[in-house]
């Protein structure tokens, strides 16, 4: 009697998936991440989706040199500071550095400030010149004090302020003093004097800021530092104009010499401490008088040069871009972020905040690329070429001005988004070569929305498309595929207009290593 051969019984395996995290550039692509993507979001996790259009252009600039929020938007285009659209004042042709003190908003390299509230515009340094003769005169017998008299030379300045006196014929008033008392025409500061005295020309008072390459503002005080000079400054206790107020009590200002290597990369405020970056240091101010301050250095990861726009308070974590990657800090050894962003060669970085993400504009290597990072969630996204030049946030809302010189928020559009996302490599945990039965894809889509999908097997060249699905309401579309032996496979979904992937569905049949 013939007797048919055995066949061996088929293994057939069904796997879904309703978690998908986010990018992951790494050689082997966790389950449920993506290995490239285009203008996709964490906002529908644990599906995935789209980003929120773009707000509308709100003003194109000639020359943007600087973006801030403080109770208002303030911008700088070429040598115009706007605020709240208004022109408040002419600074230089140059990048800012702008932070906020109170209802201050300070400008550097210009030295400039502007008042929120009053509107007021003005230098930060003052100088007085002699034009006319200067008393110097006791206050009264045996004062401590001397009343310097001469015309206009109180006018620029305010009581309490620091000032540099140069010029004076007498040595002992050329020194750096506090206003004691003033009126437009007389000055009082600490000195004892036994006899008056007159001189006609020469006498020089300046309240002068030292040259800072970038500036924070903690626990009101402002705090910055020069490469240069090697130096750290705080200004006077809530006093951002005053650099040189020095009478040995709590409020004075405060300069330390650093002894590490390196430049200055950038300063930021964390938890009530003043941080100082260098690209392998961070400095930690401890203190809240020149009487108890401390600067504590710490051996560790610290800003890339050229990228103090990158750091960004994000709930709790201080996120920055360094020289091996995107850091959080929250106050001991920074941790590093990007791991899942490995084949990318990250720098030029500027970011933003908007809610709980972190927006990364940076070169990536292979172009510039706006990351997005979900503090909350813990995951990257990649959105498309957008280039940040600079950013501010304020009012809930994140503004940024683009590669255009386009003024305009995160987010409040209505356009379609184009969009992509592909897999890495699938192996579904068999070595073998595989038959790929059946991949089911539930998808939301909105009316008018698209998706295309393509299946790319073992080293094919390109993707092969399988199905265009255009929507007209929420179901499961099954994609039937000629099965096709392979060892490994990628898919990609290709869309325009919102989206959301909610679960994927595959039955894989095994087959031989042959």
């Amino acid at each position: 009697m013939m007797r048919l051969p055995l066949i061996n019984t088929v293994s057939r395996t069904r796997k879904q998936e309703g978690v998908f995290g986010g990018l992951d550039t790494r050689e082997i692509v966790q389950d449920g991440y993506f290995a490239d993507m285009k203008n996709m979001s964490s906002d529908y996790y644990p599906a995935a989706g789209p980003r929120e259009a773009r707000g509308a252009v709100i003003k194109i600039l000639e020359k943007p040199n600087g973006l801030y929020w403080k109770n208002g938007l303030a911008y700088v285009d070429g040598t115009k500071l706007y605020y709240n659209d208004q022109e408040k004042g002419e600074v230089t042709d140059s990048k800012k550095i702008m932070v906020g003190m109170g209802a201050y908003i300070i400008i550097l390299p210009d030295k400039v400030y502007l008042n929120t509230d009053s509107g007021e515009f003005g230098s930060m340094e003052k100088t007085f010149a002699q034009a006319s003769t200067a008393t110097f005169a006791p206050s009264y017998t045996g004062s401590t004090y001397t009343k310097i008299s001469c015309t206009g030379i109180g006018k620029q300045f305010n009581q309490y302020d620091g000032v540099e006196l140069s010029g004076c014929t007498n040595a002992d008033y050329n020194k750096t003093a506090t206003i004691q008392a003033k009126t437009d025409d007389s000055i009082t500061v600490i000195g004892a004097l036994e006899k008056s005295f007159t001189q006609d020309s020469g006498l020089t008072l300046k309240r002068k800021v030292p040259d800072m390459d970038f500036l924070t503002e903690c626990e009101n005080r402002l705090w910055g530092c020069s490469s240069k000079n090697h130096e750290v400054y705080a200004s006077k206790l809530g006093d951002p104009l005053n650099w040189n107020v020095f009478e040995g009590i709590s409020t004075d200002s405060y300069a330390a010499t650093i002894g590490s290597d390196g430049d200055f990369t950038a300063a930021a405020t964390y938890s009530g401490y003043a941080l100082f970056f260098k690209e392998h240091t961070i400095h930690k101010v401890y203190g809240n008088k020149p009487s108890n301050i401390q600067i504590h250095t710490q051996e560790a990861p610290g800003v890339m040069k050229g990228c103090n726009e990158s750091v960004r308070l994000v709930g709790t974590t201080l996120i920055y871009l360094s020289d091996t990657g995107v850091y959080g800090y929250t106050g001991g050894v920074p941790f590093a972020l990007s791991e899942v962003l490995e084949k990318f060669n990250l720098s030029e970085g500027v970011a933003g905040k908007y809610k709980e993400k972190y927006y990364l504009s940076a070169e990536t290597g292979k172009g510039k690329r706006l990351l997005v990072y979900d503090t909350a969630k813990r995951l990257w996204h990649k959105e498309d070429d957008t280039q940040m030049l600079l950013t501010a946030s304020g009012d809930g809302k994140l503004y940024f001005i683009n590669q255009n010189k386009e003024l305009r928020q995160i987010e409040g559009g209505e356009e379609p988004i184009e969009w992509y996302l592909e897999t890495g490599d699938l192996e579904e945990s068999l070595l073998n070569r595989k038959y790929i039965g059946k991949i089911q894809f539930l998808l939301e889509l909105e009316r008018g929305s698209q998706v295309e999908v393509f299946l790319k097997h073992d080293s094919d060249a390109a993707f092969r498309r399988m199905l265009t699905v255009y929507a007209t309401r929420k179901r499961t579309y099954t994609i039937p595929i000629k099965p096709m032996r392979c060892f490994h496979y990628r898919w990609r979904l290709e869309g325009k207009g919102k989206a959301r992937l909610i679960a994927v569905g595959k039955y894989i049949e095994e087959g031989s290593e042959i």
